[in-house]
């Protein structure tokens, strides 16, 4: 009438749990990472652009934003990352 349960079928449904985890876990890190560094990119050449538009510097201040765009962006995923793979951390 009721089926005794295997030990050995509770370690395996353990580990699928914990892969999946692991692949949502790496998706998640991924599309943080990328707009990590995709929005201030973007906010430093929509802002280089629009400075330049208005002080007639085109394309100097376009070009610094973008430089300090990916410099922020780069700074945010290093802390990303270190947050991540932290001390503690069991990947």
């Amino acid at each position: 009438m009721f089926k005794k349960k295997d030990p050995q079928d509770g370690a395996k449904e353990g580990e699928q749990i914990k892969k999946v985890l692991a692949v949502g876990r790496a998706f998640a890190l991924a599309s943080t990472i990328s707009f990590q560094i995709a929005v201030p990119v973007l906010m430093g050449a929509f802002g280089g652009r629009y400075l330049d538009e208005r002080l007639g510097t085109q394309p100097w201040l376009l070009i610094a934003g973008l430089f300090l765009g990916l410099a922020a962006g780069v700074a945010g995923v290093v802390r990303l990352v270190q947050v991540f793979f932290g001390p503690g951390k069991n990947n």
